[in-house]
């Protein structure tokens, strides 16, 4: 199972975290590879990086804003957050997805 969990602050994204594997078979993890996939693309599109404190390693994200974010990276991680998003309803029982903080939220 793979959890996200993102926090906002005043409407704005402050923390994510995903940790954990889709289940399937290892080389064969499509869920796995989609979701390494949205995440190292957003991350690769970050203007700024250095308003993030960023930790990876197997199975484990976690982005921590330490700095305002510029217009452009709130666009890029809204975007990953949407994608995450879509793969978490495709595939329910492998992605979960909890948000905390934002308004509108269901």
């Amino acid at each position: 199972m793979i959890k996200v969990t993102v926090d906002y602050v005043e409407n704005s994204l402050s923390h994510l975290l995903i940790k954990g594997h889709g289940g399937l078979e290892y080389g064969k993890d499509v869920i796995c590879a989609g979701v390494s996939s949205c995440v190292f693309g957003a991350l690769n599109a970050l203007d700024n990086a250095e308003n993030y404190d960023l930790v990876m390693k197997e199975g484990f994200t976690e982005l921590t804003k330490v700095h305002d974010a510029t217009k452009h990276d709130e666009i890029v991680l809204e975007t990953l957050i949407v994608q995450l998003d879509t793969i978490s309803q495709r595939y329910p029982d492998h992605v979960k997805i909890k948000v905390s903080g934002k308004e509108g939220n269901k």
